[in-house]
């Protein structure tokens, strides 16, 4: 597996704009859990992604993993800047799930975008984009001043989206000298 790297970004610097996008969106709901699952698995299935290159090996794992971000194990799950996009029919087919602050060691003190993907039909639509700028705008209207991620360092369409959006690389040492 290739390494991963910690981006971070100002919220006010992610203000959504204005968008054609057609698809309408909510909140993720604790009903979605389902859904979220069946998505994040086939989002990484389709491209190739198991839980030794940074995706998920299969649905149960999956189901797990959903279940776990709802119930807070992985920091506490923030519903209002975790939105989901739908189609036609009402199903989620992309979404962008975020904690508070991810829990673990060696991790920004910032609300993290957990996961965000995206159905392999709607990519290439500008919804990636849409959901961090909404994930963002959310946050920034409940006081946080910075979000965070991570990805692997050879997911090319993910950095260059986040290098578009004004994210850096975070290292723990910068965070130490800014607190």
């Amino acid at each position: 597996m290739t390494g991963t790297i910690i981006l971070i970004a100002r919220t006010a610097d992610l203000v959504p704009r204005s968008s054609s996008a057609q698809l309408p969106g909510r909140h993720a709901e604790p009903d979605d859990q389902e859904a979220l699952a069946h998505l994040f698995h086939a989002a990484y299935e389709a491209v190739g992604l198991d839980s030794a290159n940074g995706g998920v090996d299969n649905l149960d794992q999956a189901k797990e993993i959903v279940a776990g971000l709802f119930a807070g194990e992985y920091g506490t799950f923030l519903p209002e800047a975790s939105p989901v996009v739908l189609n036609d029919e009402g199903e989620i087919v992309a979404a962008s799930l975020v904690v508070g602050r991810r829990a673990g060691e060696g991790l920004p003190d910032a609300p993290y975008i957990f996961e965000l993907f995206t159905h392999s039909a709607h990519r290439r639509q500008g919804l990636a984009e849409r959901l961090v700028r909404e994930s963002a705008a959310a946050l920034k209207e409940a006081g946080h001043e910075r979000v965070s991620l991570r990805i692997r360092e050879d997911n090319s369409p993910a950095l260059a989206l986040y290098l578009t959006l004004d994210f850096n690389r975070w290292q723990q040492e910068a965070e130490d000298d800014y607190l």
